[in-house]
């Protein structure tokens, strides 16, 4: 509250205090000021409460409304991957596994090496020999 207040003012205060009032009701003062210094930092705690909380439920019901709208948005994505997913299982279940070898029960098919490299050992025309 008196934050900006340095030792300098504070002693010049006391000694104006103590000029006016003189030495018999300055104790009396000082403690009248406490009262009122410490019932204005309950009212202000007081309304700062009341204030936090006021501004604090309109933030809980909206995060909790975004949640229900984040959570029935997964909801409306997720069921149809969950509805196709559904007659796949059955199928994965019946398709054998590769033994242990590495070897899949579905055939492959092999390519002949042949092939590529006679296709990788013939040079390409250059532009001058086609124009011959």
């Amino acid at each position: 509250m008196f934050s900006n207040i340095g030792g300098l003012e504070v002693l010049f205060v006391m000694m104006v205090a103590l000029i006016v009032l003189g030495p018999t009701k300055l104790p009396e003062a000082a403690r009248q000021i406490g009262k009122v210094v410490g019932e204005v930092r309950r009212i202000s705690s007081g309304f700062q409460k009341e204030f936090r909380e006021a501004v604090q439920d309109p933030i809980i019901e909206a995060e909790a409304r975004a949640r229900g709208s984040i959570d029935s948005a997964k909801m409306a994505v997720s069921e149809p991957f969950q509805a196709m997913k559904a007659p796949v299982e059955p199928a994965k279940k019946s398709v054998k596994k590769p033994d242990a070898a590495g070897e899949s029960s579905a055939p492959t098919e092999t390519s002949s090496t042949s092939e590529s490299t006679e296709a990788t050992d013939d040079p390409k025309p250059t532009p001058d020999a086609a124009d011959d």
